[in-house]
């Protein structure tokens, strides 16, 4: 029955090995550029566009969620708050917000993870200071509003995406919280292939 024990031990160490493999990365071939030909076509795709400040900031999974204080509303049905999520991973098109800084930002509602929008970098998303986006969107929808309070604000379900007691100095969550719980995940791996392995030994003796 030794050969049982070995399929076990393989079968064990390839349910944890995945966890800290690295993913094969591909580059993402859309990626917004403020000055290139196609700024107006790429404005106009967006479903809300706002201007609003990232602060703070959540990662589950693979996926970020940022919360934004808007200040002005370009297009969509967006508050005065609001939550924004988009890929951890530049390979899948994600994109990353400095907690503090401002944006001119350009969402879609295509697989959101159950936050009001996302984003990535294909969208024209860039800091309020590109003038030459600001422009593009004017062109596209007129001039901003100020958001509407009534409208669209941010629920206890999507505010509980920003897990405050998880999140750092500068807004972003504790990456050695986040380390700590990979290898807690894998020793409890570990540690269930041994065990399985000693009862199975025991109970091959005791049917000796």
């Amino acid at each position: 029955m030794r050969w049982l024990l070995s399929v076990l031990a393989v079968l064990g160490l390839a349910g944890v090995l995945p966890l800290s493999a690295p993913g094969v990365a591909h580059a993402c071939s859309c990626v917004y550029e403020p000055d290139g030909p196609r700024i107006v076509e790429q404005v106009s795709h967006a479903t809300s566009v706002f201007t609003g400040t990232a602060t703070a900031k959540r990662v589950e999974d693979q996926t970020g969620f940022y919360e934004f204080d808007v200040r002005e509303v370009f297009e969509g049905d967006v508050g005065a708050e609001t939550v924004v999520s988009s890929s951890v991973q530049s390979a899948a098109c994600g994109r990353g917000f400095d907690i503090g800084t401002e944006y001119l930002v350009f969402t879609s509602t295509y697989d959101t993870k159950g936050a009001p929008w996302s984003v990535d970098s294909c969208s024209a998303t860039t800091e309020s200071s590109n003038n030459r986006t600001r422009d593009a969107a004017v062109a596209v929808f007129g001039s901003p509003r100020a958001p509407d309070p009534e409208s669209e604000r941010v629920s206890e379900v999507e505010s509980a995406l920003i897990d405050t007691s998880a999140i750092g100095e500068g807004g972003e969550r504790d990456s050695e919280g986040i380390g700590a719980s990979l290898w807690w995940g894998l020793a409890a791996a570990g540690g269930a292939v041994v065990l399985l392995v000693t009862l199975v030994r025991r109970s091959l003796r005791s049917t000796k």
